[in-house]
């Protein structure tokens, strides 16, 4: 919240902020110049699901991990230097999300080059499902599933804006997994744009035509609103 006059930043809002703007400080040497294998800078991306976060009523602290997330794999002893430098409850989200990151990236690498009982690769409904279950299984902090929600937005945010070729994987993922889990958990800003989000990127003739059509009905709803509003105006002119 901007300070003003008559809303003055309190102590402990103002000890909240430096924690964001310490973290900040201290992942910037670290991955300013690293990108995503999206292509994504990863300082941006940071900024941009801390972003994400403040604006679903995100702690602060959950919006310094955004930041601390990334900076783990460039520490020699992770969990002792951003304990020591940020305290045991940050380092413990830092390190957990930072985790599930690993854990995601090391289960898609072996889906990759694992094979299914007829020696095909497995199916994206079974890659989908392990996603899933690793979600879960580290939902006992749902701070940690509400990171990982912003990632992934931040990144469909990010294939949108940029107009790259999104991977299929992700994009059906997003839709399977990541929309309902933030439906199940009430974050509707994240639900409805990552649910509009994939299916552009999964369906885009689909999208296309829903859109049209969509417009088109605005139009008329546009012209009822105006002559509705001319039919009041004559009304109350009259009495």
């Amino acid at each position: 919240m901007r300070a003003t006059a008559d809303a003055p930043v309190n102590a402990e809002q103002s000890e909240s902020l430096d924690i964001l703007a310490k973290a900040r400080a201290f992942a910037e040497p670290l991955i300013s110049g690293e990108m995503l294998d999206t292509g994504e800078n990863i300082l941006a991306h940071a900024d941009a699901v801390a972003a994400i976060l403040a604006g679903i009523g995100g702690s602060v602290a959950m919006q310094a991990a955004s930041y601390l997330v990334y900076a783990c794999p460039h520490l020699n002893k992770p969990e002792e230097v951003i304990g020591k430098a940020f305290g045991p409850q940050l380092v413990q989200l830092a390190m957990q999300t930072n985790q599930l990151v690993h854990v995601q990236r090391l289960s898609r690498a072996a889906e990759s080059s694992t094979l299914g009982p007829d020696n095909t690769p497995l199916s994206p409904r079974v890659q989908t499902e392990n996603v899933r279950k690793m979600l879960l299984a580290f939902s006992r902090d749902l701070r940690v599933v509400m990171l990982r929600l912003a990632s992934r937005l931040q990144t469909l945010r990010h294939f949108a804006a940029t107009k790259l070729p999104v991977p299929a994987a992700l994009a059906s993922e997003s839709l399977q997994v990541f929309a309902p889990l933030a439906n199940r958990l009430g974050i509707w800003q994240i639900k409805w744009e990552m649910e509009d989000l994939s299916f552009r990127f999964l369906e885009p003739a689909t999208y296309k035509d829903i859109a049209r059509l969509l417009d088109e009905k605005r139009t008329e709803r546009e012209r009822y609103m105006v002559a509705l509003r001319e039919r009041l105006q004559q009304a109350l002119a009259s009495q």
